[in-house]
This record gives C-alpha cells, sequence and structure tokens, in this order.
C-alpha cells in the first residue's frame, strides 16, 4: 500500500513538473513614467514640460501586448490666438489616456501605437493685461500616438513618443496639437525577457 502510494505521488509530482515546464510565464508587465515634453504648434518647437504618470501593459500573443498608460502634467502652450483680439501664453492641466497595441521587436525594444484622449482642465491664458479663465474656448482632443522604447534589463526603460491631434484643440481656431515626448520608465512588476522554461 505504502508503496502505491509513493509511486502515485512520485507520479503527480512528475506531471506537476512537466506541466509547470510548459507554461509560458506571465509577461504582463507595470509601472511608471516620466516625460520630459516639447510642444509645437506649426512646428515651433520651443516649450518643454514634464509630466509623468503609470502604465500596464497584457500579453495577448507572442509579441503583442496591449497597451494602456494614464498621465498628467501642467502643460504651457505658449504664445497662441483663443479668439480674434485675444492672445497670450496659455497653460493648463492635462490629463492623458493611451491605449493601443504594443510590439515586440527583439528582446529588447517595443514599439506600439494607438489612440490618447486629452483631459484639459483649469486653463488660463495669461496676457499683457492679466491672466484670463478661458474654459468656455478650449475643448479636450484626440491624439495619435507613436512610442518607441528601449529596454536596458528588466526595471528600466528609455522611450521617445509622438503625438498628432486629430482635432482642434481650440474651437476657434483649426490649430492641430504635436508634441514629442522623451521618457524614462520604471518597471514595478513583470518581467519582459521571461522565457518558456526547458525540461
Amino acid at each position: 500500500m505504502k508503496k502505491s502510494f509513493l509511486t502515485l505521488a512520485l507520479l503527480c509530482a512528475t506531471i506537476t513538473t512537466s506541466v509547470a515546464q510548459d507554461i509560458t510565464p506571465s509577461k504582463n508587465k507595470f509601472g511608471a513614467i516620466l516625460s520630459t515634453n516639447i510642444f509645437g504648434f506649426n512646428d515651433d518647437f520651443n516649450k518643454v514640460d514634464v509630466g509623468g504618470g503609470f502604465f500596464y501593459s497584457r500579453k495577448i500573443a507572442n509579441r503583442l501586448s496591449i497597451y494602456a498608460e494614464i498621465d498628467g502634467s501642467w502643460r504651457n502652450y505658449g504664445d497662441v490666438a483663443i479668439m480674434p483680439g485675444l492672445s497670450g501664453e496659455f497653460t493648463t492641466g492635462n490629463l492623458a489616456i493611451y491605449i493601443g497595441p504594443m510590439f515586440d521587436i527583439g528582446k529588447s525594444m517595443n514599439l506600439s501605437t494607438g489612440l490618447v484622449q486629452n483631459y484639459l482642465f483649469n486653463p488660463e491664458l495669461k496676457t499683457t493685461t492679466g491672466t484670463k479663465d478661458v474654459s468656455s474656448e478650449v475643448t479636450n482632443f484626440t491624439s495619435i500616438f507613436f512610442d518607441f522604447r528601449h529596454h536596458f534589463g528588466n526595471k528600466f526603460s528609455l522611450g521617445t513618443r509622438y503625438e498628432w491631434g486629430l482635432n482642434s484643440m481650440f474651437k476657434s481656431i483649426d490649430r492641430k496639437v504635436s508634441t514629442i515626448s522623451f521618457t524614462a520608465i520604471i518597471h514595478f512588476g513583470g518581467n519582459r525577457n521571461q522565457e518558456k522554461s526547458k525540461q
């Protein structure tokens, strides 16, 4: 009886070990992002702002993940015309939500693209005569983003992101939003180089 029980236990342990070796470890990742954004209107790239947030990606295929990110920043849009006769330096708080597919390029790089929805709040226009609340003259906007990042080990990455606005940020002018961001990414969880265990 004891011999049969021991044989059964060894068999179960062998099967469990074999199955565990055949399971690809989870490749979900999450962490924090710090970005330095260079903003430009009509190719006038002269404003630098810093933002940050959190990201999460979930592996859905061998080299494909779904990427999501939420971040915020205090943005300075430079000298812009909000309405006829009223122009100045436009600043606002900005909350951005990114979502799209992320593709693995080799073992140390990713390329992602998708949509980002920007929500503006506390808009202020600084003019020569003072500061004006221009909430009624601005609107939230949607952009397409392209993101490239290079991983240095499993805990740190550097990236570059380009965003192009799909609709006007201001209701009264046809001015598109374009940004270039340089990002530092810290991984809190997940392991981008996990491979299928060898038997």
